[in-house]
């Protein structure tokens, strides 16, 4: 790409070694002892010829063996090297060499004082060089900042089994504790219902709080390197976030998948499509509590204050997600805490896809004592054994009116589900952008 990459290496491998033009090598104190190209200007077979010969040419030097690293050759000459073994050129040996002495006699520290002695270099040339003028101010483009970014946040993904491992066992365990403990489910008498709701509720919000917890020391870790690369102006914080936000996607609707497809059929439910939205919204869930997680750390000092304002937040949140209280017993004065809840429409619309479909509700008949015109969904079935306090209702009835988690709201509550994890993205690229908490 022509741009000049400056970097300090100690005893690389000979591949990474091989890739570099020049090399400034350095002994203990400090002095030099080499500079200039690895290679000889006229090409031959041989990788770093010319630093080779020049060590070579040093009578006290033993010559390369063949076959080894000339970096790690390199090293043992001037006594910085590992090697314990006899053979090895010892450090006894290398006090006796003044390599300092030889670099400074050699041609390479001429070349070197000529190059530094060109104007422009060390002394001010202004009429021969014009003003240093940028212009962008990033190197690569939009479109290979994306591409790059991406194609390390999956790389950095699949290399990172423990973190979607966790949770895969997370969302397989809860699945299958969970669901059979409502494999005969009595969802229409009013304690069963009650017991289904309720494990729903705990399934969904384990499931949010593993994803939250598990993200944390995750993102954590890679905001030290985003700061240094932030600060060289090595890409846009806008096209980070996008890579850290696409990435994440497929594994969490890959857990969410997981768990749907072994907690579903075993809780006894078999229609597609309502199986089909109750994964989409327990993995939209669970994403909105991992970008509540990468929020709290790029707003946050450190993943310690993360977990205990994530705490304070996830236990207002399961407070007012209406189940207990129900949303119904909720005081006035705390509905506007229930409304801006968003755990509260993510479960909503789990209880209402489940429980809360009724085409035609019957209507019950004060003669008979029975319900008329009782629908196939589950929804229209009476619910039995109901206190006195709550009288004659149906399961939707009951989910309605308790919980306030209706099946004719499914769709504006996605639409809230997504709006909060529009919201939270978007205080993530704003703390991306503007807050820094390196130390300096």
């Amino acid at each position: 790409s022509g741009r000049t990459i400056v970097c300090t290496i100690h005893q690389p491998s000979s591949d990474v070694f091989f890739l570099f033009d020049s090399l400034l090598l350095l002994k203990r104190g400090g002095e030099m002892v080499f500079f200039g190209e690895l290679d000889n200007a006229e090409s031959d077979d041989r990788e770093c010829g010319h630093l080779i010969d020049y060590f070579e040419a040093i009578q006290e030097v033993p010559r390369l063996p063949a076959g080894q690293n000339p970096a790690t050759w390199m090293l043992e000459c001037i006594g910085a090297g590992v090697a314990t073994t006899a053979e090895k050129f010892s450090a006894s040996d290398a006090t006796i060499v003044d390599f300092v002495r030889h670099f400074r006699e050699s041609d390479e520290m001429q070349a070197l004082c000529r190059s530094l002695d060109q104007p422009g270099v060390t002394t001010p040339a202004p009429d021969q060089l014009g003003e240093l003028n940028y212009r962008n101010k990033r190197a690569a483009t939009s479109s290979t900042q994306l591409r790059t970014l991406v194609q390390r946040f999956l790389t950095m993904y699949w290399r990172t089994p423990s973190y979607n491992m966790t949770r895969f066992i997370v969302a397989f365990s809860l699945a299958v504790v969970f669901g059979l403990v409502l494999v005969n489910g009595e969802y229409t008498a009013y304690q069963g219902l009650n017991a289904a709701i309720g494990v729903i509720f705990m399934t969904t919000q384990y499931n949010g709080i593993a994803a939250y917890v598990g993200t944390l020391p995750f993102t954590a870790h890679e905001r030290a390197p985003y700061y240094r690369e932030r600060a060289s102006q090595t890409y846009n914080a806008f096209w980070y976030f996008v890579g850290s936000t696409i990435a994440e996607i497929p594994y969490v609707f890959f857990s969410g998948f997981i768990f749907t497809v072994i907690f579903y059929p075993l809780i006894g439910f078999t229609s597609f499509w309502t199986g089909v939205l109750y994964w989409v919204n327990l993995s939209l869930f669970v994403l909105m509590q991992t970008n509540l997680g990468q929020l709290f750390v790029y707003a946050l000092p450190s993943v310690e204050v993360a977990v205990i304002v994530g705490v304070l937040v996830n236990a207002t949140f399961l407070l007012f997600s209406g189940f207990n209280p129900p949303a119904g017993s909720i005081p006035e004065g705390y509905k506007w805490v229930y409304h801006i809840t968003p755990h509260r429409y993510s479960l909503s619309i789990l209880i209402s896809l489940l429980y809360g479909d009724c085409s035609v509700e019957p209507t019950y008949d004060e003669v008979t004592q029975t319900y008329l015109n009782v629908g196939p969904e589950l929804g229209c079935q009476p619910l039995e054994g109901t206190p006195l306090s709550i009288g004659h209702t149906t399961v939707k009835g009951y989910v309605e009116e308790v919980f306030n988690m209706k099946h004719d709201q499914i769709w504006a509550n996605f639409g809230c589900v997504f709006i909060f994890l529009l919201v939270f993205r978007l205080l993530s690229l704003l703390a991306l952008r503007y807050i820094n908490h390196q130390k300096r």
